[in-house]
């Protein structure tokens, strides 16, 4: 008898949602990876704006190209998107704590299940 034949069909199916979990964490937490980053860069254009003079020309990046801008314009735009990054920060870290929360309470239910059935996982 195979080793997955000796595992019951309701294990299996916790064993997939578990691995199910452990990507959907990993792709929450390189999310977050990326919105914390963006936040960097967008603190730190926001810091290089307010050291600039009033008549000090500004660009910004709109694709490939620079475009002219106005100071407070582009500072504008700037704090609106931190806001949003911000926002989405906050979401991301909820789901991450949801997902480790159901991870954890999935490994519990599967090492009880598995100790129930009989069965050892060596790692």
């Amino acid at each position: 008898m195979s080793r997955e034949e000796e595992i019951p069909p309701h294990i299996r199916q916790q064993i997939l949602r578990l691995q199910q979990l452990q990507q959907t964490l990993e792709i929450v937490l390189s999310e977050r990876q990326k919105i914390e980053a963006e936040l960097v860069e967008i603190n730190n254009a926001i810091e290089e704006i307010g050291k600039t003079t009033e008549d000090s020309i500004i660009y910004k990046l709109v694709g490939r190209i620079m475009i002219k801008s106005n100071k407070e314009t582009l500072k504008n735009e700037l704090m609106e998107k931190k806001e949003i990054m911000e926002t989405r920060a906050k979401v991301l870290e909820k789901q991450e704590e949801r997902t480790r929360a159901q991870l954890t309470t999935l490994q519990k239910d599967l090492q009880k299940a598995l100790s129930e059935a009989g069965i050892s996982i060596s790692s």
